[in-house]
């Protein structure tokens, strides 16, 4: 005999089945007779098949069936139970007059009508766009008339009453003519593919493409390919992925002859609007125009040619190509030779001795030892002795600029940080109500900031000495006019330093804009010296010994037994040691900017590490030591303990 069961889910019914029956909900077998899920509603039903304990109980019962559209109800005998019959959704059963939406017990007497609920044809079209508006697509539902019948159903005690279709009228199909007008009511008037809506327009369709503008093609920017290596090296050191550096894979650069092609200027496109589907022009991106220039030891051949005059060295900065002569020294420099100055590059084979100067307006390549002796060059220096007590300044005045930079950028962040401060004072009225706020910036400059009137003297004579003579008729004025003595009282609104600290950013810039490509140093060891370098400093050999090292970009050395001892490194991006101190305890400094790592394969006590503002004092040797600031802005020194 089978019993239906009705719930949102299969096992809501299996629970409401197990309850009533008294059996295990895994014991019991079922047929699934429907299960729906729509919006905010579920529904599912179920026949249970189960045997009764008198077969006798089963000839008492009454049944019904469903045959030709007609419910058939046979009465229960003396001691049965009465049929019963369950509609589906979409389904009205009326007994006796009486709505009934779940199991219902029926007699041959009861008055059983069942009605469908009526369906009316439909048809949908929906047309979207993509997100850029290039092309458009389209959709069709064609949804039928249905007219139903019941569905016959063998005699039983319980049934569940279903339809089935009997006839079936579609709504009246799409044609181009409609498509096409719908579209334009849209404002889709451009690029429309007629042939893919004739395909598609008399049957169900779900996205085809009836619409393609044309994408906008930007145009490429002009490019330069150079004839020469752009670092300008004598000698070029490779490194492979994990930044070491392989000497036995060193190559040469040569110089150039005279009437040799340097450079080429080759065109990009001009590119090409587009256009939506909606008819609206999308403007393309114009490629980047680049136009050669010509200095020292070079021509225009054509405007996309540059070629030598000479036989030298190229180079080329901010787009300018230049040829630079080569001046060779075969000897020492010395009191024979004088001190060197040279427009161009300059190589030495032999050592530069104490009191000695070399200067150059490009490269320097000193074969041996430098002793006391000042080398400064504009281009890349290589030094392949030793270096002791001297100082080296790679980038020329460049190197000046970049320690000004510095300056200037920590004058910004330190009026940034006396705004805050001041805005915080007068918000929580942590002072007196008529206190002015020049009063208030004068006292946060007195024990806040009380390092600022060292700076503004530092930067004030590091305008003098870069001759800016820009900052001298407007940098000194303000600094003395705002920040030094008693002039803060001046500053009535604090809202003025807002305009101060633009007028730092933009001198700031401008020196930027004059920085000339970042040259690179390369030493063996240096001892009690100083070492400047406007973009990286490379140690090739045994390391450095109480010297300090200045990089723009990064210190690397390249060897991991290489010593760093004493004296300070400081860069701005990262920098990479062997052995960092002794075992004395000599104190070192490893210092890097805000997003720089520090790297040191062994590091010994009193190594301090410095990232940004954060610092951090090495207690105990440890080994592979990685230091950096985290994602809180807070100091991370991994170590393993030695």
């Amino acid at each position: 005999m089978k019993t239906l069961f009705k719930g949102s889910t299969i096992d809501e019914c299996l629970e409401e089945a197990s309850k009533v029956l008294n059996i295990k909900k895994e014991e019991i077998e079922y047929k699934v007779l429907k299960e729906k899920s729509r919006f905010f509603k579920k529904e599912a039903i179920i026949a249970v098949i189960v045997e009764e304990e008198d077969e006798n109980l089963i000839e008492l019962n009454g049944e019904v069936k469903v045959e030709d559209n007609n419910i058939i109800v046979t009465n229960p005998k003396e001691g049965g139970s009465p049929a019963c019959i369950m509609p589906i959704e979409g389904m009205t059963l009326k007994i006796d007059d009486t709505i009934v939406k779940d199991k219902a017990k029926v007699y041959e007497h009861s008055l059983i009508e069942v009605s469908f609920e009526e369906e009316i044809p439909k048809r949908n079209l929906s047309i979207t766009t993509s997100e850029n508006k290039i092309e458009a697509y389209m959709s069709i539902d064609y949804i039928p008339k249905r007219t139903y019948k019941l569905e016959d159903v063998k005699s039983s005690h319980e049934i569940y009453l279903d339809k089935e279709i009997i006839d079936e009228s579609m709504p009246p199909l799409y044609n181009l003519h409609e498509i096409l007008e719908e579209l334009s009511k849209m404002g889709i008037i451009y690029g429309i593919i007629e042939e893919n809506i004739k395909n598609n327009v008399e049957k169900k369709c779900t996205n085809i493409l009836i619409a393609r503008g044309d994408v906008p093609v930007d145009g490429k920017d002009d490019t330069i390919e150079y004839r020469f290596p752009l670092d300008g090296n004598l000698v070029k050191i490779m490194e492979d992925d994990q930044g070491k550096v392989d000497f036995r894979n060193i190559c040469s650069i040569k110089s150039v002859n005279e009437n040799d092609v340097i450079g080429i200027r080759k065109e990009g496109s001009l590119g090409k609007d587009g256009k939506d589907v909606f008819g609206k022009v999308l403007r393309h991106k114009p490629g980047r125009k680049v136009y050669l220039k010509v200095g020292e030891g070079c021509i225009l051949k054509d405007d996309n040619t540059v070629v030598a005059t000479l036989e030298g060295k190229p180079s080329t900065k901010n787009n300018v190509f230049y040829v630079y002569k080569l001046h060779e020294v075969r000897s020492h420099v010395d009191l024979n030779t004088g001190n060197i100055k040279f427009i161009g590059d300059i190589v030495i084979y032999g050592s530069v001795k104490e009191g000695m100067e070399v200067l150059a307006d490009n490269s320097i390549s000193i074969m041996k030892d430098t002793d006391r002796a000042l080398i400064n060059g504009k281009g890349d220096i290589t030094i392949n002795g030793n270096i002791i007590s001297s100082q080296i300044i790679g980038g020329g005045e460049d190197v000046a600029k970049l320690n000004y930079i510095d300056k200037l950028t920590e004058m910004t962040n330190t009026i940034e940080s006396i705004i805050k401060a001041t805005e915080e004072i007068k918000k929580y009225d942590i002072m007196y109500r008529n206190t002015k706020d020049g009063e208030i910036i004068k006292i946060l400059i007195e024990n806040k900031f009380n390092k600022l009137p060292r700076l503004c003297f530092q930067i004030m004579k590091d305008i003098k000495l870069n001759e800016d003579r820009d900052g001298e008729d407007t940098l000194i004025p303000i600094i003395k006019g705002k920040f030094l003595g008693l002039a803060p009282i001046s500053i009535k609104d604090y809202r003025e330093l807002e305009d101060i600290k633009n007028k730092f950013n933009y001198k700031i810039s401008l020196l930027k804009e004059k920085l000339a490509i970042p040259v690179n140093v390369q030493i063996n060891y240096c001892q009690d010296s100083k070492i400047n370098s406007t973009g990286n400093v490379y140690i090739n050999g045994k390391g450095s010994y109480i010297s300090d090292i200045y990089a723009n970009n990064k210190i690397c050395f390249t060897r991991e037994n290489s010593i760093v001892r004493g004296g300070m490194l400081k860069s701005k991006d990262e920098i990479k040691c062997g052995i960092v101190g002794s075992v004395g305890g000599v104190t070192t400094k490893l210092v890097v900017g805000e997003s720089g790592h520090i790297w040191a394969k062994v590091a010994y006590q009193n190594t301090l590490f410095i990232v940004g503002q954060r610092e951090y004092m090495l207690e105990i040797p440890c080994k592979d030591v990685h230091a950096y600031l985290d994602d809180k802005g807070d100091l991370t020194v991994d170590r393993l303990i030695l």
